[in-house]
Parts: structure tokens; sequence; C-alpha cells
């Protein structure tokens, strides 16, 4: 275990100069405790003795006395110039270890014997805490906690941008030119719903990339989609209401809006998208819909123009609301990006979601939510109550690499980078696995959904492909109670450069061989 450094007060401990012990023996008693309790951990440094001293208003003497009567019995190790650690091996181990060789033999003896070795004291349990409504709700909800860990540029996980490519020195540049000179506003808390300048940058840029009709006002800054769903969802879903939802879909919107009572409605997806058809047959009673039009997840395919225009019109006469995720609709390869639900109605029925993960880098945590007018104030309230967006100063950084033209730049830029991925990957895939996968919908976005011809079970490829360092997301993992006669791959392009996805591509081919 790597050692932790400490320069912090050691809040937990009280020395009492009444009491009839030591100033020493207390502190002892308080440190060795704290060590066999977990409090201090292993490898843990601790103040210096000056310190420590300073802080708990004693001589240092006392605690010298304190550290070596600890390090005597092995609690504490320390060396010259290093500082003081706890001991990565306490005594009470060192004995159990001297110890453990004869136990584990007397445990051997009294089993041939039939007997049982002793049993520790069984202690009566607490009574279980009790939750609300929604954590009741989450315990029923299929939710997946993320875990990507150091495999963000392993091929082929979905959703990681070519952040190989990222423009760190302008971004540092900027970095440094803010905090060069740092104001109250941007080191103090910020606004609930964001940094007034940025949400009037993300207005202008919707508006004219994609045809948004909306106002600054209208716009709020919030840690990304998900926190935009759960936002949502709390605002508008009762227990029991119908949400439409894409079949396969999005599974952390499923959830959130799960957790909230909703009843989810599976509506197909085919090569134009949602089936509207089918989500009106469906629809009677439905408070939502929710759909990725731009490039739909998993399936990659965008919804046509014809389906969005009736989908519109089915909101607007029903008074039901779209919740339009807008998902990686920066990127598109075969032709112009259609406009937005949003901005082909008169947006009072449509939440529109957007977020910067995926086109600047998915650790600065920042997306946004355009609502309907008439939801502005609510919308403010609630964030109010909940949370704080990114750091203001994070906001004023991205506020500046969109207003001084960096943002469009690199957009243009990682477009270009991730179209030659995406050619990489599906040539690839038509040389070396075309007996095997056939991948539809690759025209947008960041990864390109493959289906198996030969209807082998995803999950089971997907585990042989992680044990050849390749990793892949089955599509059974996205549909509604994970059925689905459709099984296939979820292969993410953007992250790795051509030359690795053609190697990945040729090492998958031993899996289905």
């Amino acid at each position: 275990m790597g050692k932790t450094t400490s320069s912090i007060e050691l809040g937990f401990i009280r020395l009492n100069r009444r009491k009839r012990k030591s100033l020493a023996t207390q502190l002892y008693q308080a440190l060795s405790q704290a060590i066999l309790d977990g409090q201090l951990a292993k490898g843990f440094r601790l103040p210096s003795t000056r310190g420590l001293a300073e802080d708990l208003g004693v001589s240092r003497t006392t605690v010298i006395s304190a550290f070596e009567q600890l390090t005597a019995e092995g609690y504490l190790t320390g060396a010259v110039g290093k500082g003081t650690f706890v001991s990565e091996q306490l005594p009470e181990e060192r004995q159990l270890a001297k110890f453990r060789p004869l136990h584990e033999k007397q445990t051997a003896i009294a089993q041939t014997k039939n007997r049982e070795p002793t049993k520790q004291l069984a202690t009566k349990p607490g009574r279980k805490l009790k939750l609300g409504q929604y954590a009741k709700a989450l315990e029923s909800a299929n939710v997946q906690l993320p875990n990507h860990g150091d495999e963000n540029l392993i091929p082929f996980l979905p959703g990681v941008p070519a952040l190989d490519e990222f423009p760190v020195d302008v971004w540092a540049r900027l970095v440094r030119r803010r905090w060069k000179a740092p104001n109250a506003s941007g080191l103090s808390y910020g606004s609930p719903v964001g940094y007034a300048p940025l949400r009037s940058a993300i207005a202008e840029y919707v508006r004219a990339f994609r045809g948004v009709k909306c106002d600054e006002d209208q716009v709020f800054v919030v840690s990304g989609t998900q926190q935009a769903v759960d936002l949502i969802a709390r605002l508008v879903i009762d227990k029991g209401d119908r949400v439409l939802f894409e079949n396969p879909g999005y599974n952390g919107a499923r959830s959130a809006f799960e957790s909230e009572g909703a009843t989810i409605v599976p509506v197909e997806i085919d090569g134009s998208g949602m089936n509207i058809d089918q989500a009106i047959e469906k629809s009677r009673g439905a408070r939502m819909v929710y759909v990725t039009p731009s490039h739909q997840f998993p399936m990659s395919v965008t919804l046509s123009i014809e389906r969005r225009m009736k989908l519109i019109d089915w909101a607007k006469k029903t008074g039901s609301l779209i919740f339009e995720d807008d998902y990686d609709s920066e990127y598109r390869y075969a032709h112009r990006p259609i406009p937005s639900l949003q901005g082909l109605g008169d947006g009072e029925n449509t939440i529109y979601v957007g977020s910067f993960s995926k086109v600047i880098f998915p650790s600065l945590s920042m997306g946004y939510v355009i609502v309907p007018k008439s939801m502005t104030n609510i919308v403010a309230r609630s964030l109010s109550l909940s949370s704080r967006p990114a750091s203001t100063m994070d906001q004023m950084i991205l506020t500046d690499f969109i207003a001084e033209g960096h943002f469009a730049r690199h957009l243009r830029r990682m477009k270009q980078i991730h179209q030659q991925r995406r050619i990489a990957l599906v040539e690839s895939v038509e040389t070396h696995l075309s007996d095997h996968l056939e991948i539809v919908g690759c025209e947008a976005g960041l990864h390109c959904a493959a289906l198996l011809k030969n209807h082998l079970d995803d999950r089971d490829i997907c585990e042989r492909l992680d044990d050849i360092g390749v990793v892949a997301r089955p599509l059974s993992n996205y549909f509604v109670e994970g059925k689905t006669d459709k099984p296939g791959l979820l292969l993410g392009f953007a992250s790795a450069t051509p030359a690795r996805i053609r190697n990945a591509v040729k090492k998958m081919k031993s899996v289905f061989d």
C-alpha cells in the first residue's frame, strides 16, 4: 500500500489535563486505538512531532514520548527525513501470523474427531434502517454502476472520444489565464443554475448548430446527461406514469424513470429510429417519451424527419413531453444533421439535453438541459435545493473555450479524426469478421452497433473479448428485461487509433473462430 501524506490536524484526539493519566499516556492510547480501529490507515503519515504538539497545545516532549512507545510496540515506523507512518503490519497481526500454523493444526484435529472448533459469540443484529420510497425504488431499478477505470483508451469502449487528440495546450493556457488573477465570483459557490455567460454561450451554440429555440434563461448547466435525466424525472414523473422508451435504449435514463415509479413502455427501434406508429398505439396515458433522435443509443440509427414531425404532432395534441437526449449530435459523417426535435416544434413540449463529455472530455462533467419557458422557475428551484454544477472556474474556462473559437475548431478537427477511426473499424470488420458481424447505423456518433449473424450469446462473446484485452458491450444489456432476438456488440471506435483498431479486430477473429 502506498504511503499517504498528512499535515492535517488529528481532530479525534482529546486530551484532558484534569485526568490522572499523563498527557503522553492519553496521546499514546488515542493513537493506538485509532490505528487498531482503522481510523488511521496503514501507511498513513502522521504530522510531525512539532506540528502535532502545536495543534494539541502540549510540549513536543509529550508527543515524542507517545511516538517512541508506539514505535517500540510496532504501531509506528519512521525514517529520518521521511516522516512517521502507521506500520503496514500491526503487532496483533504479527502475533496472529506467528500462531496461525498451530491454530490451523488444532482446527484440522478437531474436524477429524467430528468436533466443531470454538464458535465466536453471535451478536444480535440491529434493526434495519428505514428508507424512503425513492430508495426502495432504486433497489429494484436496473442501475449499472460505471467502471471504466483504465479502459478508456482500449478498443472498443463506447462513448469515449479521442482523448489523445484533445488540445491540451490550448486548454492549459486558458486555465493559467483564469487562475493567474481569479476574481471572487470564480472562487465562490456560484449559481445553482450555472454561470450566466456560459448559459448564454450554450444558447447561442445550440441555436446556430441544432436549430434549438431558446434563450439563456431556459438553459441550465448540470453535471451531465444523467443529472439532467434524474432532475426531469423527479419533476415530471409520478408513480405509475407511463413513459414511452426506446427498446433497446439508454439504461441510465430508464433506471432514473423507474426509480420515480414510472412504468416503462418499450417501443421498437428499426432502421429509421423509434417506431413512432407503435409508440402512438401504446401511448394511452403516456406522460412522456424518451428518445435519442440524432444517434440512437445503442443502435446508432437516426430518427427520420417524417417520424420527428409525427412525434411532435402527437406531443402537441396530447400535451405529453418529449425528452430529447441529443446524444452524439455533433458527430455526423454521411450528411448534414437533421435539426433537433425541439427546434422543429415550438419547444413548449420538449426537454432538450446535451453534454460536453463527448466533445470536450468526460471528466469535465458538464452538460446542459434546456426546458420550456413554463418550467424555468421550477427547475431553478429544484437545482437550488439539490446541487451545484461544476466549479465556476471550470465553467469560466469552458466559456472562454467556446467564445474564442477553440470549441468550433476542436469539433471540426475531432470530426475528421473520428471519421478516420470509424472507417478503420468498418473496413476491418468487413475484411476479417464479415462472416460473424453486420455493422448497422454507423453514420454518426462514436460507436457502431454490430449484429451477430450466427446468433451467438453476445454476453459470452464480450467476456471472451475481455480476456484478450478488447472491450465491447453486449446489445442484450440495453433491451428491456434483457430480452432480444438481435444479439450484437457495441463497438466504440473513437478512443483508439486506426492502427490499434485494426489490430484489435484481428484479435477478435480468434474469439469467433
